[in-house]
């Protein structure tokens, strides 16, 4: 059967309206004559959305190409944590197991580290992209033992598996425990174990004195604006927390792969889109190497990258069988809030971002308590409504015509509500933290 069959029917939106709608959401994103990107929408069987836009090389004047090879910066991570478990299929290791038993050289608290916090960022091991010596040697060539060196005799942040600090430094140990499980070095092993089975074959570990077809080149600004060549990074550096190229096409054969089985069962996979539960029974919206959020209330997995002259966002909406991935080569086109819109257009939920009148929130202004002791005012300044933690710099509010309240360059809103003995409330919808409400 169809994929396309299984939608259901509202987000079964004229094709071709649809996608003209997704263009030019993505062509305001993009400016010609600049650095650019690739987008790629597929819902089912079809595809929505395919297109290059801006330029590959501006020196040049090269134009971006639909089949242009670009870093995926830290959305390497899914890769990384689908070759642990394939490890853990295969009975070489366990989610569970101490790292100390797989590497007996490492010192004895980071030993106790286990595979799954090392995978959902629960470690407490320090991210080696704070510290000032790690971050001076970035154009050097590193291994992933020279680069464990860095943090490896550090105190743990916290007790591993009690709260989730995002560190790189969990991924870079993650990739030498591939290389010492395996005999082969991350790359090889990435290459045989998923990409050569997926015909992925312009995916691979980054390097860059090889030639690479297609390869694009990567931008910054300056701090008036100015554009830029990216700052020279070995890609020895991110290993498997970040080192990887694609296309948005072999994206789209990692994402069909997902659904199946040719690379593990679905029943461990689905470990891998699961929040993370933390001792207290919290629950953290990551699972391995994917954030597990929601668009429009429809859950969502996805995760962002940023590294030298590149942005990357790559997002599944499994319910709809949706997948979106922007690719970018600058550092100032951060695609995460693009992909989430074409997302909602794709399963028929856009964000109505319809201004309405700022005075629409004046019965809203005051002051707000919310459980965890934290409070917010909604203030009106020079006209427009703002909305700061007390103590804090006011964040303009940016009010729409479907009654939510969208902070600014944003896709996180406030919606108020008043019951009938007068309680006001204030709910903050973060896309991928969720709800938390507090009382006037």
């Amino acid at each position: 059967m169809s994929i396309a069959l299984l939608i259901p029917w509202q987000a079964q939106a004229s094709k071709p309206a649809l996608a003209a709608k997704m263009e030019a959401r993505a062509q305001r994103f993009f400016a010609d004559s600049q650095p650019g990107g690739v987008v790629l929408v597929r819902r089912g069987d079809e595809v929505l959305l395919r297109k290059a836009y801006g330029l590959a090389n501006v020196e040049n004047q090269t134009p971006m190409r639909v089949d242009s090879v670009l870093r995926l910066a830290s959305a390497s991570k899914q890769f990384t944590a689908m070759a642990i478990l394939q490890l853990v299929q295969t009975g070489k290791i366990q989610l569970d197991q101490e790292i100390g038993s797989i590497d007996t050289t490492l010192p004895p608290a980071l030993g106790k580290v286990h595979i799954r916090q090392l995978l959902t960022h629960t470690s407490g091991v320090t991210n080696i992209s704070s510290i000032p010596a790690s971050r001076a040697a970035r154009r050097n060539f590193a291994t992933p033992v020279e680069l464990i060196a860095f943090f490896k005799d550090l105190p743990l942040q916290f007790e591993p598996a009690t709260a989730f600090s995002y560190s790189n430094s969990n991924y870079i140990l993650l990739s030498h425990l591939i290389e010492k499980l395996t005999g082969e070095s991350y790359a090889e092993h990435m290459q045989r174990a998923i990409f050569a089975p997926l015909a992925m074959t312009h995916t691979r570990y980054d390097n860059h004195l090889e030639l690479i077809t297609h390869r694009v080149q990567g931008y910054q600004q300056d701090e008036a604006g100015h554009l830029l060549n990216a700052d020279f990074i070995d890609m020895s550096q991110p290993q498997g927390a970040g080192g990887l190229l694609s296309t948005v096409d072999d994206l789209a054969k990692w994402d069909a792969a997902l659904y199946g089985n040719r690379l593990i069962p679905q029943k461990l996979l689905a470990q891998a889109f699961a929040k993370v539960k933390l001792k207290n029974g919290s629950k953290q919206s990551y699972g391995f190497g994917w954030v597990v959020g929601a668009v429009q209330g429809t859950p969502s997995l996805e995760h962002g990258g940023f590294i030298n002259g590149f942005n990357s966002q790559i997002l599944r909406v499994p319910a709809q069988h949706v997948f979106v991935t922007v690719l970018t080569n600058s550092e100032a086109l951060a695609p995460s809030d693009l992909s989430v819109e074409l997302a909602a257009m794709a399963i028929g939920r856009d964000f109505d971002m319809t201004p309405a009148d700022s005075a629409a929130g004046e019965k809203w202004l005051g002051r707000y308590t919310f459980a965890n002791g934290v409070q917010r005012d909604i203030l009106q300044i020079e006209g427009k409504l703002c909305s700061p933690r007390v103590g804090a710099a006011p964040i303009i509010l940016l009010p729409t015509a479907d009654g939510r309240f969208y902070f600014s360059e944003s896709l996180n809103f406030i919606r108020f509500s008043s019951d009938a003995a007068g309680k006001v409330t204030m709910t903050i919808h973060d896309r991928l933290l969720g709800d938390d409400v507090g009382s006037r």
